[in-house]
């Protein structure tokens, strides 16, 4: 390992060790096997001209280690904010353990405090807070990256099943001429995101795990997908909301022409608010089925909130249904009366399903991803033998 001592105090001086650092690092062509052990009268110097913060830099990116001798928490803090300055897409991340780490902590994207001998200070002006740093390999490759791809998902989520939503609503308007009419009952519909799809996305995003615990420790190559960004991205969000148009504008023209052309048992038609409803509850079912199928556990808990969810929905519709000189006074049973609702919705609930995780699947980023899992899987298996 090539290590570089820079000491100097003068400009001059320190531009002659900076040119000769960088020359003896493209020499040995050696990105990662070099040390840079800075001063901290020589880091103040360096931080008052910029084109020697731009050499530093270049120099400090090549190194495996960096190490900045007797500097203060001002200049701690304005390495964080260079190295910011230098790499606007990339995040920082910042970790201490007494008072004078508190400004290099919060100039971080991330702060990790860590509480012991020295004081609370780090760790309350931190986001996180540690007791050992040994438990920053746990923090990060374990909680943060399932973090990352719970959340991910959660945000792509949250547009998606309100976008389907809202969609059929908006579509609506090209048959009634945008007459502003509203095809959901009222109260149906600020029952949705708090009682019909709230739960399980919730469950999910805490309590879903990729693989066990222990799994990430040993393959930090997983760590990879939050760096790559392969699950939030513009593609990744316009993907997500482009499934919940197309999806919306099906749903609400196969349900209508379903319904308007069957007949119950008294052989009466499908009414305006009947075939809102189905539409609501074709919706339901498919946002937290789609929460199912993406989850990589089954559990109990999983299984339970989302049943409990779309029975929230039909519960409470039919509720609505059998209260005197109401909207819906009667939908329900008409609705649910004739088999053509029952053979709709299962078609509808398999079908947009499995199309949508089909066409996740032929994505290029997530079928690139599955291809490393599963090589990473192989590899393990062969050394367990």
């Amino acid at each position: 390992m090539n290590m570089f001592i820079l000491s100097e105090l003068r400009p001059k001086k320190i531009r002659i060790e900076l040119n000769q650092a960088l020359a003896q690092q493209n020499i040995t062509k050696k990105a990662r096997d070099n040390a840079v052990v800075v001063a901290g009268d020589t880091l103040a110097a360096i931080q008052k001209d910029e084109s020697l913060e731009k050499e530093f830099i270049d120099l400090c990116e090549s190194a495996n280690v960096v190490l900045a001798c007797r500097v203060s928490p001002k200049q701690k803090a304005e390495v964080v904010k260079m190295i910011r300055v230098r790499n606007p897409k990339k995040s920082t991340l910042a970790i201490g353990d007494g008072a004078n780490d508190v400004n290099m902590i919060t100039a971080a994207h991330i702060g990790i405090g860590i509480s012991g001998l020295e004081g609370q200070q780090a760790a309350r002006a931190a986001d996180y807070s540690i007791g050992q740093f040994r438990f920053l390999k746990n923090l990060l490759f374990c909680h943060g990256r399932e973090a990352y791809r719970r959340n991910t998902y959660l945000i792509s989520y949250m547009f998606y099943k309100n976008v389907l939503y809202v969609t059929p609503i908006w579509m609506y308007g090209f048959m009634s001429f945008f007459s502003g009419t509203i095809i959901y009952d009222t109260y149906l519909y600020q029952c949705y995101n708090i009682f019909f799809t709230g739960m399980p996305i919730i469950y999910f995003a805490v309590f879903d795990w990729e693989y066990p615990k222990e799994y990430f420790l040993k393959r930090p190559k997983l760590y990879m997908i939050g760096l790559e960004d392969v699950f939030f991205n513009p593609t990744v969000f316009w993907r997500w909301f482009f499934y919940a148009v197309w999806q919306g504008t099906l749903l609400l023209f196969l349900s209508f022409y379903t319904l308007d052309y069957s007949s119950n048992t008294q052989g009466s038609f499908g009414s305006l608010s009947t075939d809102g409803q189905f539409v609501f509850g074709c919706v339901v079912v498919v946002v937290n089925i789609k929460v199912l199928i993406s989850s990589y556990q089954y559990t109990f808990w999983a299984v339970l909130f989302v049943i409990l969810s779309v029975m929230a929905f039909y519960v409470a519709f039919a509720v609505l249904s059998m209260l005197k000189n109401y909207s819906l006074t009667g939908d329900f049973a008409q609705l649910y009366g004739f088999p053509e609702t029952y053979f709709s919705l299962l078609f509808f609930m398999f079908a947009y399903v499995l199309v949508d995780s089909g066409l996740q699947l032929a994505n290029a980023e997530v079928r690139r991803w599955m291809m490393v899992r599963k090589e990473m899987e192989s590899v393990a298996e062969l050394k367990s033998i």
